[in-house]
């Protein structure tokens, strides 16, 4: 059994720790296949976050990459594009 707010996929989990929780929001949805959802505090973009992907490691990598595409995104700043 996995804990709320831990994703049952590991290496899903690991990418969700290594987001800086000052840059990034997760928001657990459980809707569908749909597990939830990594907001960035900056802009608003979110990436959604799936419960049972094809391949985990593909999505922990694409999750990283979500990262380092928004790490220069200030939250609150002036860059932002959609309400959160």
């Amino acid at each position: 059994m996995v804990s709320p707010g831990r994703h049952p996929k590991k290496s899903i989990a690991d990418a969700l720790d290594r987001l800086d929780a000052d840059r990034f929001q997760m928001e657990e949805i459980h809707r569908g296949h749909r597990w939830g959802r990594v907001v960035c505090r900056g802009c608003g973009e979110d990436l959604a976050v799936y419960s049972t992907p094809r391949n985990p490691g593909a999505n922990a990598h694409r999750i990283d990459r979500f990262a380092v595409q928004h790490a220069d995104h200030t939250p609150g700043g002036a860059d932002r594009k959609k309400g959160s």
